[in-house]
């Protein structure tokens, strides 16, 4: 019998160093991890289960897990900067996502919040993706299928959503986009009603212009805004304290909901 848990090719693999650096890549037949701290073929990995250590030819010893969704993200292919999962956790849950829910994606990028959105509405959900541009629309589509649990529950439309969204009666619109204020109308129309609308933007200007347009356009109550700082700790022994590095401010998320007029 077949182990489940052993590597096979056409699997992705994400190998750390001693220094936790990470490496990520899928397992090919004739294929061969290089780096500067030696080589390890592919082959070696096929068949080992994860958390298996690789000495590489040189001598330095890796060890190889299958990639964590947040892992994935940061290591896949992009052509946009991509959601950080700090954010990404907070979209999830700020944003109202459940199995079931029919979502509104604006803004594909390289497809990390998409992955994220996909694997929450799961089977019986569905998430309408629509960015400007059909390159992002295929680099989202290609790493979505590399790690989604249900990839097909994602449709992808290369579309303006100020002139055309083709949904209704959705439960949440994510926007991941640099000038939101010019949708929310059409966003407005395609929420049912006590839907839900997030917004992520990197810079506080941004963020009043669309508040001042969610007060004005529609009708959109409880707008809030949030930003997350993410910060790791060194715990060693007797020695505790943060890191030298955080990950600070990455963007804004602002939610707003749909309601009735007075």
């Amino acid at each position: 019998m077949s182990d489940s848990n052993a590597f096979q090719f056409g699997d992705y693999v994400i190998l750390f160093d001693r220094r936790e650096r990470q490496y990520m890549f899928v397992l090919e037949k004739d294929g061969s991890f290089e780096s500067h701290i030696g080589n390890i073929d592919h082959r070696e990995l096929c068949g080992q289960r994860e958390g298996t250590w690789f000495r590489t030819k040189t001598g330095h010893w890796m060890v190889a897990f299958r990639p964590t969704k947040a892992e994935y993200m940061l290591n896949m292919k992009r052509i946009a900067t991509v959601v950080y999962p700090k954010d990404i956790g907070a979209v999830l849950t700020y944003g109202n996502l459940f199995p079931g829910a029919e979502i509104l994606e604006a803004g594909s990028g390289s497809g990390a919040l998409t992955i994220a959105l996909s694997d929450a509405v799961g089977p019986e959900g569905h998430v309408y993706s629509y960015d400007i541009r059909q390159d992002m629309s295929d680099m989202a589509k290609t790493n979505l299928h590399g790690i989604a649990k249900n990839p097909n529950n994602v449709q992808f439309f290369t579309e303006d959503i100020a002139q055309n969204i083709y949904q209704s009666e959705l439960d949440s619109a994510i926007l991941d986009m640099p000038e939101p204020w010019h949708t929310i109308q059409k966003v407005y129309e395609c929420l049912k009603p006590g839907g839900l609308i997030l917004t992520f933007l990197p810079t506080i200007m941004q963020v009043a212009d669309l508040a001042q347009t969610l007060k004005t356009v529609g009708e959109f109550t409880l707008i809030n805004t949030i930003e997350l700082m993410e910060r790791p700790w060194e715990v060693g022994g007797r020695s505790v304290r943060p890191s030298h590095r955080m990950v600070g401010h990455t963007g804004f998320i602002t939610t707003a909901r749909k309601c009735q007029s007075r």
